[in-house]
């Protein structure tokens, strides 16, 4: 059950995050979005749709998560927690992929953040 609960909780991580740094392209995301023209090449756009296809798998591997963590008894009475805490996780994942993907710059505070963010989660899950 563990390895099931790490799948997910590996599957939420990187949907989560590549849903963002799809979403985080500076092409996609600037100018006047409140224009019509530009909103509506943002709803076409392939890298928005593609995003909102994570989001809704990230949702799902939530789900799923959430259900792993019902199976196991000694964690069954604080799955949600525990899956918010995934949430958390998850931030850490964004944070490096934007690091990897979009160029931006990680300074040691956002390092040590994500560090912290890490351990923290796998002491929850203990």
């Amino acid at each position: 059950m563990i390895v099931q609960i790490l799948f997910w909780l590996l599957v939420y991580c990187i949907s989560t995050a590549a849903s963002i740094v799809l979403l985080g392209d500076r092409n996609l995301i600037s100018g006047n979005l409140f224009k019509n023209q530009a909103f509506i090449h943002l709803l076409f756009n392939w890298k928005f749709i593609s995003a909102m296809c994570l989001a809704v798998f990230s949702r799902l591997s939530f789900i799923l998560l959430n259900n792993s963590f019902l199976k196991v008894p000694k964690l069954a009475n604080v799955s949600t927690t525990l899956t918010t805490f995934a949430t958390v996780l998850s931030l850490a994942f964004i944070v490096l992929a934007n690091y990897l993907f979009l160029n931006e710059k990680l300074n040691m505070q956002q390092a040590a953040g994500a560090a912290i963010i890490i351990i923290g989660t796998i002491l929850m899950m203990k």
